[in-house]
């Protein structure tokens, strides 16, 4: 088993750092792009999990979050998620050319991957969404977008406090340990913010005619966050031939982490197994 810590650095010198686990007899890869505030440690049992159904696992922290430098919680374009996100899909592919490459990204981590998915598909197998936020998220729509756009101008590096994290998911244990984790960001700044809210959605928005990748979209229906009715309009917007979308009864935004998470996790390996059949 090959488990590391490692980093790479952009053009400009700013340092992504991610984890690599791959074991001798993997039979596929997967890249895990986390949600907003968040870090790849989050996802322990989760990477566990695929490691033992024989799957390699890179997952990375998006500048300015978990262990990678940037300003913490800023972010001047949102361009530069996917620009990062370019970079290791680079690498993987150079490193581990043999084994089919897959993309999993929960939320705002889903909403990078979609766009790259959507401008680079090459080398990608498939990508799997968990609660992503293509649609705005519960409360934002009551702030007009001009607001927004005044706000970014002038007071980019406001901080706001706090993140919202309780309405996450309905397992305890995890919020007890989101609240007390350092690498968690306890606020985002308001250029951050926007760049999510509207340059981020808007291009995945735009790009979503020339989406064509395998896609499995999940989905609770009980989410709180981002409404599950993105992920249904859209299932319907893109041009993949292979597409599948299940939503949860129930469940809140953190599928792999809900209290049937194990229900979640092998709806995953399923469509995984079933895309190497094919």
């Amino acid at each position: 088993m090959n488990n590391t810590i490692l980093c790479f650095q952009t053009e400009k010198g700013i340092r992504i750092y991610y984890n690599k686990q791959i074991p001798s007899d993997a039979k596929g890869l997967i890249m895990i792009s986390h949600g907003f505030g968040e870090h790849f440690g989050l996802y322990e049992e989760f990477i566990d999990f695929l490691i033992r159904k024989r799957y390699g696992v890179c997952a990375y922290d998006h500048r300015a979050h978990g262990h990678s430098e940037e300003e913490r919680g800023h972010i001047d374009k949102f361009e530069c998620f996917i620009e990062d996100m370019a970079v290791v899909v680079r690498h993987l592919k150079q490193e581990h050319q043999d084994l089919p490459l897959y993309i999993f990204g929960h939320s705002m981590g889903g909403l990078i991957a979609f766009i790259y998915g959507a401008k680079h598909p090459e080398g990608i197998q498939g990508l799997v969404f968990t609660g992503l936020a293509i649609g705005r998220p519960v409360g934002t729509g009551l702030i007009p977008r001009s607001i927004f756009i005044l706000l970014k101008r002038y007071f980019a590096r406001v901080k706001i406090y706090p993140i919202i994290t309780r309405k996450g998911t309905r397992n305890k244990a995890f919020l007890t340990r989101h609240k007390n984790d350092s690498y968690m960001l306890k606020y985002e700044t308001v250029g951050l913010i926007c760049e999510f809210l509207y340059r981020g959605i808007a291009l995945a928005k735009d790009n979503a005619p020339s989406y064509r990748l395998p896609t499995l979209l999940l989905h609770g229906k009980a989410d709180r966050i981002i409404p599950y009715q993105a992920s249904v309009d859209i299932f319907e917007q893109i041009s993949s031939v292979d597409k599948t979308l299940k939503l949860y009864e129930g469940l809140y935004h953190e599928l792999v982490r809900e209290p049937e998470k194990e229900e979640v996790w092998q709806d995953i390996i399923t469509w995984l197994e079933q895309r190497r059949e094919m």
